[in-house]
């Protein structure tokens, strides 16, 4: 069980050649024009404090791999090659620069001679990165691997900056493999006071508890507009690759384990917040992700910024001005696609869809498959599952109700206050489920990425013939109808979940929703 993990997000300007933007996206991000960064791997870029933008990414040449630094002068439209960083006999890669205060640069990355040693070295640059001076070493590991002992590898170090103005650094660590008990890998942080010069001892960032072999590595940390800290982080070991987070008061002191979950992103995770306050987030997965409570719900912006699917893309993501999101991928090259950030959506009172244009604008797709015909919504989920979600995820009271038809054997019906969905289960969601089923049910259950039923009463559900089936949330109250009856069919009591979206849901069946209204009654939302 998880409780409600956390999401990010950025946003940028459309470019004169972007592509037109749909009226109505699920999300706040329209996606534009793409610009060509490098023939290269692994970007990663920063704005200097003079306004130029600076991009460290990876060369290939033979023996040794090297970093590349390039500048923009133009808000990161065209870009300049500037100056390598190279060490003889080593590999460098998973580079990262970070602006000081006072103008000077530092780069990391890490630097390995493979199966012999591992480094994390700190440069500085004086003179906005043509040039750079090696500077300290954030962590070393020199233990060759021998026989049956573990890798000790230092990995994918990233920069950032915490209120007193000190350097931190946090990074994935195997050094813990041969202690005793052992950690396959954890996410460590050090932190440095006189500006990268020297580093202070260990945090531990995330961990399994007691050791063990997942292994939460390549994190990546950003300040919340709250003032906290949120990182995010793979965990090998764990689904494929799923992608973890956790929140810091300080960005120093992280609570212990792995942390929770952020649905749908999985392997080489990034998250940014915009200055609105909303943070975004995305992955190998190549999914964008939002949140509007500093990580406590994440929703699915669609479409995605990218149509790859999964695959090893290396994504991050950085607000390039007041409206304007950069979405940097590693795929043919180096490339960014551009953003554009739409205000937050002012969600109405009343809301309804009648699917009369034959789509879904406005829904976010969670696996399945999904068609239209004469005002009603398709769901053809015979032999899968899949659920579609509208709305506001701070919807608390109100009434949902629509028509619900089952043109296959299995269940199907409404979800109310869902947070947190992914698509890689039938449960995978937090919120409240009301079904029809063609076993002749009517039923109220509950998901938190597992099945608990809450209540049920025998009706007659008939394929082909449409249901009214309507449900009144009130504080913890859940009352469900269904055909013309003037009373509930079902009455439940259940705290578990107290706000998030609507939406609709079909389980190894086919069915058809029409008439979808939603009448918000939830008190304010808190600012």
């Amino acid at each position: 069980m998880k409780l409600f993990p956390s999401l990010l997000v950025v946003a940028l300007l459309l470019g004169p050649a972007a592509s037109p933007a749909p009226a109505d996206p699920a999300g706040p991000f329209v996606w534009g024009e793409k610009t060509h960064v490098a023939d290269a791997g692994w970007g990663r870029m920063t704005r200097l404090t003079d306004g130029r933008w600076l991009c460290v990414n990876n060369l290939y040449p033979r023996p040794n791999s090297v970093l590349q630094l390039e500048i923009s002068a133009d808000n990161a439209r065209t870009w300049t090659p500037l100056a390598t960083v190279a060490e003889a006999g080593r590999n460098l890669d998973n580079g990262e620069v970070i602006p000081l205060p006072g103008g000077a640069i530092l780069l990391t990355c890490r630097s390995v001679v493979n199966g012999r040693s591992y480094h994390l070295p700190v440069y500085r640059s004086a003179d906005g990165g043509k040039t750079w001076t090696f500077l300290s070493q954030v962590d070393t590991s020199d233990s060759p691997v021998n026989g049956n002992r573990p890798s000790q590898g230092l990995w994918e170090p990233h920069f950032f900056l915490l209120p007193d103005g000190r350097i931190a650094v946090a990074y994935a660590n195997e050094k813990h493999s041969v202690e005793n008990p052992a950690y396959s890998q954890v996410c460590s942080e050090k932190v440095s006071s006189d500006g990268g010069k020297t580093w202070g001892p260990e945090v531990r960032l995330a961990a399994q508890i007691g050791g063990g072999g997942q292994r939460p590595g390549m994190p990546v940390v950003t300040r919340m507009t709250n003032g906290q800290y949120i990182a995010v982080y793979e965990v090998v070991g764990v689904g494929n690759a799923d992608v973890y987070e956790k929140t810091s008061r300080d960005g120093v002191h992280w609570p212990p384990g792995i942390g929770v979950p952020v649905p749908g992103q999985h392997a080489g995770p990034c998250v940014t917040s915009l200055k609105d306050g909303r943070l975004v987030a995305s992955s190998c997965s190549n999914q964008i992700s939002y949140s509007d409570d500093f990580g406590a719900t994440w929703l699915r912006a669609a479409p995605p910024a990218w149509d790859y699917g999964q695959v090893y893309t290396w994504p991050a993501l950085c607000q390039t001005g007041p409206d304007e999101i950069a979405a940097m991928t590693t795929r043919h090259g180096v490339e960014i696609r551009w953003g554009r950030v739409l205000p937050r959506r002012p969600w109405p009172a009343a809301y309804s869809d009648d699917f009369a244009a034959g789509s879904d604008s406005g829904w976010a797709r969670y696996g399945g498959r999904y068609a239209f015909a004469d005002g009603a919504y398709l769901l053809q989920n015979a032999g899968a599952t899949g659920k579609a979600l509208t709305g506001s995820e701070f919807w608390a009271d109100g009434t949902l109700e629509a028509d619900v038809m089952l043109t296959s054997a299995g269940n199907a019906g409404l979800l109310l206050r869902v947070t947190n969905a992914d698509d890689t289960g039938p449960d995978a969601m937090f919120g409240y489920y009301i079904g029809l089923d063609s076993d002749g049910r009517l039923f109220l259950s509950r998901s938190a990425d597992d099945y608990v039923p809450l209540a049920s009463v025998p009706m007659a559900v008939a394929l082909n013939t449409w249901l009214h089936v309507k449900v009144v949330a009130k504080g913890s109250v859940l009352r469900v109808y269904a055909g013309d009856a003037p009373t509930p069919r079902l009455v439940v009591n259940d705290s578990f979940f107290r706000r998030g979206q609507i939406g609709v849901r079909a389980h190894l069946c086919s069915a058809e929703f029409r008439h979808v209204r939603y009448r918000d009654a939830s008190p304010a939302r808190p600012q």
